[in-house]
C-alpha cells in the first residue's frame, strides 16, 4: 500500500468517527432542548469522537475500516456509542422523542450537504475532491441506515407511532432484535440502502 492511500484511509475514518459524533451529539442537543439533560450531563453533548466511542462498536468500525486500508476485503460494520435519553422529562414522549431520535440523521443529511459544497469548491484536487465525495456518501449512507423501522435505529421510533408503547419497548429490548437486524440488512436491505446513497449524493453534488 502506498502512503498516499494509507493518509487517504485514516482521513475516511477521521471523518467516518466525526460524523458519527454530530450524529450523537444532535441526540443529545435535541433532547437538552425538549428538557432532558442525561445525555449532557454525562458529557456526550460534543462533537469529541471520544465521548461517543463504543468499547465493541466504534473499535470494531475502525479496525475493519483500518483492515480495508491494507486491502483486505471486508465488509465494513459499527456503531457509536448511544446517547442516552430519559424521556420522563419530556412533555410528550412519543413525538419528542421521534424529534430527538430524528435529529440524528437530519445532522448526517446536513452534513452531507456540507461536504458537497466543500467538494465542488475542491474539484482543482483530485485527491481531496475523492475524500469530500467519499464523505458525502457516507453520511447520506449514515442517515438512510440509521432510518431503518427496526431497534435500536432511529427509524424504530417512527414504529412506534404506529404501535403501543408497551408493544415498542418489548421489541426493543429483545435481544433477538439485533440479530434480524443484521440479517435484513446483509441480505435484503443493504443493496437498497447503497442505490440510493449513490442517487442523493450526485443529487447533493450537482448543488
Amino acid at each position: 500500500m502506498q502512503i498516499q492511500d494509507l493518509g487517504v484511509s485514516l482521513l475516511l475514518i477521521v471523518i467516518i468517527l466525526t460524523s458519527l459524533s454530530v450524529h450523537e451529539f444532535a441526540h443529545a442537543f435535541v433532547a437538552s432542548i425538549f428538557g432532558d439533560p442525561t445525555a449532557k450531563l454525562e458529557g456526550r453533548q460534543t462533537i469529541n469522537p471520544l465521548a461517543h466511542w463504543d468499547p465493541v462498536g466504534t473499535t470494531l468500525l475502525v479496525g475493519l475500516l483500518l483492515l480495508r486500508a491494507f486491502g483486505l476485503n471486508l465488509p465494513v460494520f459499527g456503531w457509536g456509542k448511544p446517547v442516552p435519553v430519559n424521556e420522563d422529562n419530556f412533555d410528550n414522549p412519543r413525538i419528542q422523542g421521534l424529534q430527538v431520535a430524528m435529529a440524528g440523521p437530519i445532522s448526517n443529511f446536513f452534513l452531507a450537504v456540507l461536504f458537497a459544497l466543500l467538494a465542488n469548491v475542491a474539484t482543482n484536487h483530485f485527491l481531496l475532491n475523492q475524500v469530500l465525495v467519499s464523505a458525502v456518501f457516507i453520511n447520506v449512507f449514515l442517515m438512510f441506515f440509521n432510518l431503518i423501522p427496526v431497534p435500536p435505529l432511529d427509524g424504530s421510533r417512527i414504529l412506534r407511532l404506529f404501535i403501543s408503547d408497551q408493544a415498542y419497548y418489548r421489541l426493543s429490548v429483545n435481544p433477538m432484535i439485533f440479530f434480524v437486524l443484521l440479517f435484513l440488512v446483509f441480505s435484503f436491505v443493504l443493496d437498497y440502502i447503497v442505490t440510493l446513497s449513490l442517487a442523493l449524493t450526485q443529487r447533493l453534488l450537482a448543488l
